[in-house]
């Protein structure tokens, strides 16, 4: 496999057999997707001025928070998840700012060589298919094959939010949201000692309130005794919505598929394609491509934010 580019100069990763990765940062213009958006996120051209101008309104009244307002695509980035409410909406980027701020912690500067060795590992991964219902599938390796010693569980969550930024400036990601599929084979009470109940909080209330990404799913495979002390300390911590949201399919992947379609999944999750070992290398080369883009938003968030980790 390696990097290679189409015929516009966009960046992929050809995984050979047709399979690919590739991201997809045009508008969305097909009739299905633009009524779905209608219905499910209330996007109509006057609820998007309407909402635009408002959450323009909070943001500069916000006198220390320094954000493009006058780019839409990344207005309705946050706006989408809250379905275009400018009040929830604000508040939600207001506190997914105030984390970045905070310095050697769980999303701030964000790059491939802050990452590089959980995208080595394959610790968390994009998946190259979108589900069938257009949805982006991150795939975590939470058990025997996550080296915690080499990878801690630190860098596990910046690899993770860094391939969420990425999946989440797609406008169809956006629109379709993200399901996760983690894999707890052969989970370790090494494993379970990286997520103290203070950081395990702090991160699931920055997935669930605070990122600007619609989490459809969340699907546990391989699943035994040892993973119920694990979830204990998650468990407090979840809200409604995640906790109907999350899957037990233990090692019956056709409980999985009745998900996520075998089509859309590796053959290492009984699906139906061959995704082949590959260097994690050539993911953050993918990465790398939108290095300028990155750098380039680190110069937005607050200005005078207190650094504490």
């Amino acid at each position: 496999m390696a990097l290679r580019y189409d015929e516009h100069k966009a960046p992929f990763v050809d995984f050979g057999n047709g399979v690919k990765l590739q991201f997809d940062y045009e508008e969305f213009t097909d009739e299905p997707s633009k009524e779905k958006a209608t219905n499910e996120l209330r996007e109509t051209p006057d609820v998007m001025e309407a909402s635009i101008r408002k959450l323009r309104e909070l943001i500069q009244q916000e006198k220390q928070l320094k954000l493009p307002v006058d780019d839409e695509s990344f207005m309705k980035r946050f706006l989408r998840p809250k379905k275009y409410y400018p009040e929830s909406t604000f508040e939600m980027l207001k506190a997914f700012y105030h984390m970045k701020a905070k310095q050697n912690f769980i999303s701030d500067r964000l790059t491939t060589k802050s990452i590089q060795n959980a995208l080595d590992d394959r610790a968390v991964q994009i998946l190259p298919k979108r589900d069938q219902h257009g949805r982006r599938i991150l795939y975590m390796e939470m058990g025997a094959k996550w080296n915690c010693t080499k990878v801690p569980s630190m860098e596990v969550i910046r690899c993770t939010n860094l391939l969420m930024e990425m999946v989440g400036r797609e406008p169809a990601t956006q629109l379709h949201g993200i399901v996760f599929v983690i894999n707890f084979d052969r989970l370790s009470l090494s494993h379970i000692s990286q997520f103290p109940p203070k950081f395990v909080k702090t991160v699931v209330d920055h997935g669930q309130k605070h990122s600007p990404y619609r989490i459809k799913g969340i699907h546990i495979v391989n699943n035994a005794r040892m993973f119920n002390i694990f979830f204990k300390i998650f468990k407090p911590f979840l809200g409604k919505k995640w906790s109907q949201r999350i899957f037990l399919h233990g090692v019956d992947f056709a409980s999985l598929h009745d998900h996520i379609a075998p089509d859309c999944l590796p053959s290492t999750l009984g699906g139906t394609y061959e995704l082949p070992a590959y260097e994690g290398a050539v993911i953050g080369q993918l990465l790398d491509c939108y290095k300028e883009k990155f750098e380039e938003e680190e110069k937005y968030g607050y200005v005078s934010e207190v650094k504490e980790s």
